[in-house]
């Protein structure tokens, strides 16, 4: 099983906003209980990395006409098509857009404690 998190670069410290996130940390858990083994495997860069938009976005969709909604909704797909392979992405924040993408892709999204800092950390909040 592979699980995202959003991340500023490769020293996989935590993004709080998954939808501008620079980088998604990819980690692939095998086995289960105490037999459980989780390991980093790659970064994978977004295209809509913004780090000036860590602590949140301004847009709001209920500022937007219909079509703005949609539009702005379709800008979020590349977060589906970047960690596609994923079954579980952990979060501190993720606008409603974002979460939208995961589940229709069937990408579990988990929230994270807002003080925990690492990726490495993170993984504790699996909730299967």
């Amino acid at each position: 099983m592979k699980i995202a998190i959003p991340v500023f670069d490769e020293n996989l410290q935590i993004f709080n906003n998954t939808g501008h996130t620079p980088f998604f940390a990819i980690f692939e858990q095998i086995g289960s209980g105490m037999f459980k083994k989780i390991d980093f495997v790659e970064l994978r860069k977004n295209p809509r990395g913004d780090e000036s938009a860590n602590t949140g976005c301004s847009h709001k969709d209920s500022d937007m006409s219909e079509e703005e909604r949609v539009a702005h909704k379709n800008e979020h797909n590349v977060l589906g098509e970047i960690i596609q392979d994923c079954a579980i992405v952990l979060v501190k924040k993720a606008c409603q857009n974002t979460a939208k993408v995961f589940n229709e892709r069937g990408i579990k999204v988990c929230k994270i404690d807002v003080s925990c800092q690492s990726a490495k950390d993170a993984l504790k909040f699996i909730k299967l």
